[in-house]
């Protein structure tokens, strides 16, 4: 039997629309042989590869409290790794063979800037080390590696999932940074034509140092992603619609979940056959049975 690759990919809170794509694969009893995740991918496909429902991990994702995880200490990573691991630990085993579902994820060697796939002993900290998102978490000592997030280098695992023995591979990447508005920008073009001084407190480019920082992380890694799936094109390509949520948009959950249900219930039809299973009768989103 033709073995089915997941690769999920990594994205922060948009990340989360990978549930709601769990969730369509679930209704049609397609279930990946394989998964492949990177950062919030490699979380949300390590719950799911422990046989935790889409629903399931839904109520982790909307229930656990970020608040309690961030360390604002200066000279250490905002993300407490000891309880982040011992959240990780209340709903997964602690080794990668534990799992119902072989799972691979990705990291950065920072010290010798190589990819490294992760996909045997240690579950926790190769879920930290995948999730370490640079400035963000410290990087994971492993192995006599250091290793930090892995969608500096491979932000859609595909390789991945065809390195664990995948033949066909379903990818969802939620990487595309969304067009910005400029507001700012275009407040100073229209003082500017009126011959007005434009106010010291307006920047001009509209966007903070931090945020232009993480908007040219996302453009990089956007571009670096389209490469990649050049070279490791998968069966399937999703890309949920998720405008207006960020990295650290985790408030907006239930948005990034239905993008994610829209967009493979929209490719229904291709995931069932790729699954190798019959061609079912068309059917409704959850949301939308019902309405008139």
């Amino acid at each position: 039997m033709t073995t089915l690759g997941l690769a999920l990919g990594g994205g922060g809170a948009r990340g989360l629309a990978h549930i709601g794509v769990l969730r369509v694969l679930e209704t049609d009893g397609v279930r990946p042989g394989v998964i492949a995740g990177t950062s919030m991918g490699g979380l949300i496909g390590a719950f799911f590869a422990a046989g935790l429902s889409a629903d399931a991990i839904e109520n982790i994702a909307s229930h656990v409290s970020w608040r309690s995880l961030l360390e604002l200490r200066p000279g250490s990573g905002l993300l407490r790794g000891s309880a982040f691991e011992a959240m990780l630990a209340q709903h997964l085993p602690r080794t990668f063979e534990e799992l119902s579902i072989p799972l691979i994820v990705t990291a950065t060697d920072v010290l010798t800037g190589r990819l490294v796939y992760l996909y045997k002993g240690d579950l926790l900290s190769a879920l930290r080390a995948t999730s370490a998102y640079p400035g963000a978490v410290d990087p994971v000592h492993r192995e006599g590696r250091l290793l930090a997030d892995g969608g500096i280098l491979n932000q859609v695992p595909v390789d991945a999932a065809l390195f664990l023995g995948a033949a066909k591979v379903i990818a969802v990447d939620v990487t595309t940074p969304a067009p910005l508005d400029m507001p700012a920008r275009r407040r100073f073009l229209l003082w500017r034509r009126a011959g007005e001084e434009r106010p010291r407190s307006d920047a001009s480019s509209g966007l903070s140092p931090i945020r232009a920082l993480t908007r040219a992380l996302d453009i990089m890694q956007a571009q670096l992603t389209d490469t990649r799936l050049s070279l490791y094109k998968p069966d399937l390509l999703l890309r949920p619609s998720l405008e207006g949520i960020e990295l650290m948009s985790f408030r907006r959950v239930d948005t990034a979940i239905k993008a994610g249900e829209h967009e493979a219930f929209a490719h229904r039809d291709d995931l069932i056959a790729l699954a190798g299973m019959p061609r079912r009768a068309p059917a409704m989103l959850p949301q939308e049975e019902g309405d008139a």
